[in-house]
């Protein structure tokens, strides 16, 4: 029996089967890619709140119903509605492959909710307090540029966006910073 075949069993009704892509037009920022729109075939509204507490550079609107995050080059939307949208796509097999990295992602976010429920609301109100200086006040402050970047509180600023990882710092608690940039793991 496969992983997907255990999964339909115990969460028949729960999981995302398609996302369809239903829009394809050019990109803006670089005409030889695509952006597009999709829609799953779930409302997504009860794994939004899962999803910003996992990716770390997400940014989670409960009044508009909707996630944004950064993956990779693409810049990739979630609306409680199930609809979806991604931007800098090379051509319409990247966007295949997208949608079933995403498709996934929600999935175990679904998973998540089936055996924790909704995340506390405080767990919310932590992750949205997490700033680039609060960042910065658990790193070393030495400036020692091992990381790549100038100082700390740069390396601080790329690490909330997601373009650097804790790891990255040779004197840092990853497991500290991990957990406040992805309070939960699915």
């Amino acid at each position: 029996m496969s992983d997907k075949d255990f999964l339909n069993l115990f969460f028949p009704d729960v999981l995302v089967r398609q996302i369809e892509i239903k829009e394809v037009t050019p990109c803006g920022a670089d005409p030889d890619r695509i952006k597009f729109l999709g829609q799953a075939d779930k409302q997504l509204g009860d794994v939004l709140p899962i999803l910003y507490l996992y990716i770390p550079n997400a940014k989670y609107s409960e009044k508009l119903g909707s996630l944004s995050y950064r993956h990779k080059m693409h810049l990739i939307t979630l609306f409680s509605s199930g609809k979806i949208g991604m931007t800098y796509v090379k051509d319409r097999q990247e966007a295949d492959l997208l949608i079933t990295e995403l498709k996934n992602l929600i999935n175990r976010a679904f998973i998540y909710f089936k055996s924790h429920a909704k995340p506390d609301s405080k767990m919310l109100e932590i992750k949205q307090q997490t700033s680039p200086m609060g960042i910065y006040e658990r790193l070393p402050k030495t400036n020692c540029k091992e990381c790549g970047e100038e100082g700390c509180f740069v390396f601080g600023v790329k690490l909330l966006s997601g373009e650097k990882e804790a790891d990255q710092c040779p004197y840092v608690r990853v497991s500290e910073l991990k957990q406040m940039l992805s309070p939960i793991t699915i």
